[in-house]
């Protein structure tokens, strides 16, 4: 720890007493606070004194105590303090102090300004003479990184970045509503001689991991085996259920892959362009969910708990990317306080991609970005509640009217939620781009005012992030007039759907990130007996839901099978077993320089797509912030 963190932690460890004019303590006292000895709380104080950070008078004789006067304000050291590390390019430390936090409003908006000096798209000196400047992408994350295996990951972040790490057999273009091809170039269905569908896969050659290991067909067999859990000593996949119709599936040689079904399976295409089914190399090593491979346009090249660094893999089979390096900071006390931006939204959302710590819609507005692009998008997902029947038919749920008032007071109760920081309009459908097929859902009635004494508590669980304190927060307060009293939970996202966390959850506020191919993002909600929301069906609609997707999984028509799962979606939608809330205002901010710009479906842009242009080229490369 430096001293400035030992200054900050002594500061605000004494602060209660009262700090004016100085206070008393003993080095036992001082060597509590800091968590070391006193022999080495001397050591400090003398370096801070020397800093001419604090006065320290020790007591002299048997009972005398010391007086210690702090003399230098936390802010305004940890500010002069993060400017120095800055202007030294020493980045790391000062992300260190910054992780500190500031104690004022003014504290945070001053920090947020200096860290915006070294965040943004730059172009940067090589360490490396011969290879010329560097452009590297760096934005700050309020939340760390979770697993990046692509056979566990479900949240939108850690599902950006595996697009970026990875690849698959194929890949859905939803322009063209095609499947294109992907590590395999060509595809085609035979029968064998039993009637039953065997697809044979050829595979691009000359393919090779981040590692440097070569790419073949026991690779990608590995990674589908691994999906259907078949022998695996891993957890099994959140999405194994979507891949139990894969019979078999085997490397017949090098560069070709075999898979053979139990029954005709419409989806397969695209169950091997999901993220999901992001091909692995065989035999994982047991970091591989922090430390990953694979063969996609960027490869890991540094990570840290707070830290996360890309690099474009040289040796990628597809055009290399010209953004050379992208780097991810954790620093969630840069938004503490504010709440007018939603900033823990637009992290999560992919909003800061660019916009580094614009507090609002009035600065962004400012001279500091006053030339700056936007792009802007309506997420193509929700928020939506999911309604847990853990108790079965004497579950709360089993009141229809209570569904109703909770569907009112999302939809349209008397107390509307403002539209606020990220927040969009309503969502009618899961995916925005389905609302055109309209479903037959009856508008939630009107709470009746008189209904007063439910006199119930119910416990809603969700995770820390993507504003969900916030919205929670606003549904406590608008169902307490009506009797229902809840509790909020808020769990780590790795836990909300243990078997422990279901148990005592009535009710899930999530929200749903949704990938290009729209019947992937709906296999793995509604078809998918992993999921949420078919883990917190009652009996009645889980039956049904089982029921369709066995129809589903034989519809060879991508559109009947669409037309399926909006049947389903209907059902859930009509029960009040889901309820809608709203979509998430996506927007880019970004300096003119930048070209290619655009939204990707998870609310993320696309690092393989960005270049540079050069038009802001100087000293230092384009920093966001400054004026040009």
């Amino acid at each position: 720890m430096r001293l400035e963190e030992h200054y900050l932690k002594l500061y605000r460890g004494l602060q209660p007493r009262g700090l004016d004019g100085g206070t008393e303590a003993t080095l036992a006292e001082l060597a509590g606070l800091l968590h070391c000895t006193e022999r080495n709380v001397k050591l400090l104080l003398r370096g801070m004194q020397a800093r001419d950070w604090i006065r320290w008078a020790p007591g002299r004789g048997r009972g005398n105590r010391s007086r210690l006067e702090l003399r230098s304000e936390p802010d305004r050291l940890l500010l002069e303090q993060v400017k120095d590390r800055l202007a030294h390019r020493r980045l790391r430390e000062a992300v260190a102090l910054a992780e500190q936090g500031t104690d004022t409003p003014e504290g945070r908006r001053q920090l947020a300004e200096l860290l915006q000096e070294a965040f943004g798209y730059r172009r940067e000196a090589s360490t490396d003479d011969k290879t010329g400047p560097v452009e590297v992408l760096r934005f700050p994350s309020y939340r760390q990184l979770g697993s990046l295996d692509p056979a566990y990951a479900t949240r939108r972040t850690e599902l950006h970045m595996i697009r970026q790490l990875f690849d698959t057999l194929m890949r859905y273009d939803r322009e063209t509503d095609r499947f294109l091809p992907g590590l395999a170039h060509h595809w085609e269905r035979v029968a064998d001689e039993g009637g039953r569908e065997r697809w044979i896969f050829a595979l691009q050659k000359h393919v090779r991991f981040h590692n440097g290991n070569p790419f073949t067909a026991r690779d990608a067999a590995y990674t589908l085996e691994r999906l259907r859990d078949r022998g695996q000593l891993h957890a099994v996949s959140p999405y194994a259920p979507l891949y139990q119709g894969l019979e078999a599936v085997a490397a017949l040689d090098e560069f070709r892959l075999e898979i053979r079904l139990r029954e005709p399976l419409g989806p397969l295409l695209g169950l091997l362009a999901s993220p999901a089914a992001s091909i692995v190399p065989a035999g994982l090593t047991a970091d591989f969910a922090f430390r990953p491979v694979g063969t996609g346009p960027f490869r890991l090249a540094e990570r840290e708990s707070r830290f996360l660094a890309l690099e474009a893999f040289a040796d990628y089979y597809k055009r290399r990317a010209h953004l050379d390096r992208v780097e991810m900071w954790c620093l969630p006390s840069t938004y503490d306080g504010n709440e007018a931006a939603g900033a823990e939204d637009e992290a999560e959302l992919g909003g800061l991609n660019f916009r580094h710590f614009s507090s609002s819609r009035e600065s962004e507005k400012s001279g500091l970005q006053e030339d700056w692009l936007e792009e802007t998008n309506i997420d193509r997902g929700c928020k939506f509640i999911a309604l847990n029947w853990r108790s079965g038919a004497s579950s709360p749920w089993a009141d229809a009217g209570l569904r109703e008032l909770l569907a009112s007071m999302l939809r349209n109760g008397p107390v509307r939620l403002e539209p606020d920081g990220n927040r969009g309009p309503l969502a009618n459908r899961l995916i925005r781009d389905l609302e055109g097929d309209a479903l037959d859902i009856a508008s939630p009635r009107a709470p009746d005012r008189k209904v007063r004494g439910y006199r119930l508590t119910l416990r809603l669980v969700t995770y820390a992030g993507a504003g969900h304190e916030r919205d929670a927060a606003w549904l406590q307060r608008a169902l307490a007039p009506y009797g229902v009293r809840l509790e909020l939970s808020f769990v780590p996202y790795e836990a909300l759907f243990e078997e422990a966390t279901l148990a005592e959850a009535d009710l899930y506020l999530l929200e749903q990130p949704v990938h290009e191919d729209a019947e992937w993002t709906l296999l793995a909600l509604l078809a998918n007996a992993n999921s949420p929301v078919r883990r917190c069906l009652p009996p009645g609609l889980r039956e049904m839901a089982g029921r369709l997707c066995t129809e589903l999984a034989g519809e060879p028509s991508r559109a009947r099978r669409l037309a399926l799962l909006g049947r389903l979606e209907e059902s859930l939608l009509q029960e009040r077993a889901i309820i809608l809330w709203y979509r998430w205002q996506q927007s880019a901010s970004y300096p003119p320089g930048l070209r290619d710009v655009s939204i990707s479906s998870l609310g993320w842009v696309d690092y393989r797509k960005l270049w540079f242009d050069g038009r802001d080229e100087g000293d230092g490369g384009v920093t966001p912030g400054s004026r040009r």
